[in-house]
C-alpha cells in the first residue's frame, strides 16, 4: 500500500462526495488511535499528513477521533477544531460550493482565536492555518464572484 510522506496509508483517491466513491467502511479506524497526549498520536499524524496531501475528507475523519479525546472546553480543542474546518473549507471548495467555503474559513479564524492558548499542534502552525484559510477564501470569493 502506498504511504504519504510522514509515512501514513495513502487511499486508493480523495473522497469528494458526489464525485468519488467512498473509502470501505473501517478504512480508517487503525488510523484513529489516539494516545494518552493527543497532539501526539497516531491520529493526528495521519489526519495533518492527510492535510497536507489534500485528501481533506480523510483529514476530517481521522481528526475527528483526536477532537473527540480533548477536554471540552480547551484551547487545544479548538487549535484541532480549526483544522477540522479548514480540512472541511478546501473540500467545499472542490466540491463548487464556494460560500460553504466562505462560512468554514470564518470559522477557522473563530477556532484559532480561541485556541490562542494552546500548546502547538506539530507540523500545523496557527500562521499556517490562517494562510491556508486565508487562501482558501480568496479562492471560494472568485468562485463566488462566478455566481452572480
Amino acid at each position: 500500500m502506498p504511504e504519504l510522506p510522514g509515512g501514513t496509508p495513502a487511499p486508493a483517491h480523495a473522497y469528494v462526495p458526489g464525485q468519488t466513491a467512498r473509502h470501505p467502511e473501517g478504512w480508517f479506524d487503525p488510523l484513529k488511535t489516539v494516545n494518552a497526549d493527543p497532539f501526539d498520536s497516531p491520529a493526528m499524524r495521519a489526519g495533518l499528513d492527510y492535510l497536507h496531501a489534500g485528501y481533506f475528507w480523510e483529514c476530517h475523519e481521522v481528526l475527528e477521533a483526536v477532537w473527540l479525546a480533548l477536554p471540552d472546553p480547551s484551547a487545544e480543542r479548538h487549535m484541532v477544531q480549526a483544522v477540522i474546518q479548514l480540512a472541511n473549507a478546501r473540500l467545499k471548495l472542490a466540491m463548487g460550493r464556494p460560500k460553504a467555503t466562505l462560512r468554514l474559513c470564518a470559522m477557522v479564524q473563530e477556532h484559532l482565536v480561541a485556541g490562542r492558548a494552546s500548546r502547538p499542534i506539530p507540523g500545523a502552525t496557527p500562521t499556517e492555518l490562517l494562510e491556508w484559510a486565508a487562501n482558501a477564501a480568496e479562492l471560494a470569493a472568485e468562485a463566488a464572484d462566478g455566481e452572480l
